[in-house]
């Protein structure tokens, strides 16, 4: 009895057994424990309520998560194929690619972790909680931490388990590798700035030192002035000063805005129930009835022109009315060559200037017989009667 009981006490104490106390099996698949072995803490909110009772690596296909991994790990690799080595910086995008492979890689599921946690803590665990590894500090031991869920509905259950989703953490080692990547850059930039001071000539620096003061306390000066001229133009927007102070302060302006907004909107209201001739235009099916009849008219007109139907198809298509119209425009034209040469009765009434010297000559006379009329009409309006 006492070598059972010492049994009892040693795995309570290493496994964390609780012999009279109800337990609920859980599920999760991490990618890394971190070194967790069977019988580490599992905590919530920082309080244990269970045990680890064993870590198994199991194939990629059990845990149904990772297939979208998987897709996207195809998805590089062809991209990587795809890339030429004649291309211009290849080099460096295999290297992009082959670090999204390797960030793709880690984020697979491979360990199998299964808890056991204590009956009065299964209701704060749901469908959205989250299983993680934490530490105890920067440097001190991990444990396997459960966040508290407020979903209020119960995780899936596969068995005997309820599987809750785990989420990958960035271990102490990744920190450290990234810290020396850190220090080597700084190594680099500090190997830089030895270089750089090394090529600087103390002569010249001293020499331009004052010239280099002078040019600062002019810039200060200037930045000085555009200061205080700023501030100057915030304080006459703020007293209304001016064309954009009134802008800014004048209430009247935004009331008139704000009137003119909402004579749009009223405006926008008519137009989309109908009101008015825009309304009716915008709205109105007959109007699209009629564009559209009248379009399919001017069609129909134009096909039959095209085909030389009617009186303007025949205008447009007959040779004849070109060739005729063409010996019109010719004839015409022979006829105003020849009125402009002077030929024909037409050409000597336009060329000849014994007509227009006649026809100014009868003006004067019939203007001398209207003159002579008006000063003594009796000469030519007496009438004679003679009897035999």
């Amino acid at each position: 009895m006492a070598l059972v009981l010492l049994c009892g006490l040693i795995l309570q104490q290493s496994w964390g057994i609780k012999w009279f106390s109800k337990t609920q099996g859980f599920l999760t698949y991490l990618p890394n424990v971190g070194g967790r072995k069977p019988g580490a803490p599992v905590g919530l909110a920082g309080i244990e309520i269970g045990k680890v009772r064993s870590v198994t690596i199991v194939p990629p296909e059990v845990f149904s998560g990772n297939g979208p991994i998987f897709g996207q790990m195809d998805r590089v690799k062809k991209e990587m194929e795809g890339v030429r080595p004649d291309q211009p910086n290849s080099k460096a995008k295999l290297s992009d690619l082959d670090d999204r492979l390797r960030a793709l890689r880690l984020e697979l599921r491979l360990v199998e972790v299964t808890m056991e946690v204590r009956s009065q803590y299964v209701n704060r665990i749901s469908t959205d909680s989250e299983v993680t590894i934490e530490s105890k500090g920067l440097i001190g031991d991990s444990f396997i931490e459960i966040s508290a869920g407020t979903a209020g509905v119960p995780p899936p259950r596969r068995g005997e388990y309820l599987i809750i989703e785990g989420v990958r953490t960035t271990s102490f080692r990744e920190i450290i590798t990234g810290a020396n990547d850190v220090i080597a850059n700084f190594g680099v930039l500090s190997e830089q700035f030895k270089n750089i001071s090394m090529k600087i000539n103390p002569e010249k620096v001293g020499s331009n030192l004052s010239d280099t003061v002078q040019d600062m306390q002019k810039t200060l000066q200037q930045a000085n002035t555009t200061f205080g001229e700023a501030t100057l133009l915030v304080r006459d927007l703020r007293q209304g000063e001016g064309t954009v102070g009134r802008m800014v302060t004048d209430p009247a302006l935004y009331d008139r805005l704000n009137e003119s907004l909402q004579k749009f909107s009223s405006l926008a209201d008519r137009i989309q129930e109908g009101t008015g001739t825009l309304g009716k235009l915008v709205n109105n099916p007959e109007l699209h009835d009629r564009a559209s009849a009248m379009i399919a008219k001017t069609d129909a007109v134009v096909e039959r022109v095209n085909k030389g139907e009617g009186t303007f198809g025949k205008l447009s298509t007959d040779p004849a009315l070109y060739d005729s119209a063409r010996r019109a425009v010719e004839r015409f034209t022979a006829f105003v060559d020849g009125i402009d040469r002077g030929e024909g009765t037409m050409g000597k009434l336009l060329k000849d200037p014994s007509l227009y010297n006649n026809l100014n000559q009868s003006t004067a006379e019939i203007t001398k017989l209207i003159y002579d009329l008006r000063q003594d009409p009796r000469k030519y309006l007496t009438i004679r009667f003679r009897l035999f």
